[in-house]
């Protein structure tokens, strides 16, 4: 076994039975643009979005599937919830995300007065990890009250998804 201790350069072709790189070693930079990485090898993030017609007052029962999940595995990162019409007095849109039909949240997300139109209100996740073949589905309830209900429910999901 030889060891070099100062930079150098090859000027022929080297071949590594084995190489041991220290982490970080291999950059973004360092693959080029055209290597044709297949997609098994990769690891995806998805952003699954569900939206209402802006102008349409908030709606219950208008619950979509937005996501069914491809990856052997994967983690929910984040869910998100507005109203492009805010909310007036003690109107509440109810925003819930479910896997597989049961909520994964630790509550529903509730948008009401006190959030500004296009304002996201995160949801805190109970259960965030995910496996293949599974649906996420965004259900949406409402309580009029004596207020007015916004307009323009949306919401989204972040989803780390990794192929294998």
């Amino acid at each position: 076994m030889f060891r070099v201790e100062e930079q150098g350069q090859f000027r022929g072709v080297v071949t590594f039975l084995d190489l041991r790189a220290n982490a970080g070693f291999l950059k973004a930079t360092h693959v080029e643009a055209s290597a044709g990485i297949e997609a098994t090898k990769l690891e995806h993030q998805h952003r699954a979005v569900y939206a209402q017609e802006s102008a349409t007052t908030a709606a219950a029962g208008d619950d979509r599937v937005i996501h069914v999940v491809k990856g052997a595995a994967g983690t929910i990162q984040s869910f998100k919830a507005g109203c492009v019409v805010a909310n007036i007095g003690d109107s509440v849109v109810t925003v819930d995300l479910h896997k597989n039909g049961e909520s994964i949240l630790v509550a529903a997300i509730e948008v009401d007065s006190g959030d500004a139109a296009y304002a996201l209100v995160a949801g805190v996740i109970d259960t965030d990890t995910v496996v293949a073949d599974d649906v996420l589905e965004v259900v949406v309830t409402v309580a009029v009250g004596t207020g007015t209900l916004g307009k323009g429910v949306f919401a989204y999901v972040d989803i780390h998804e990794d192929v294998d």
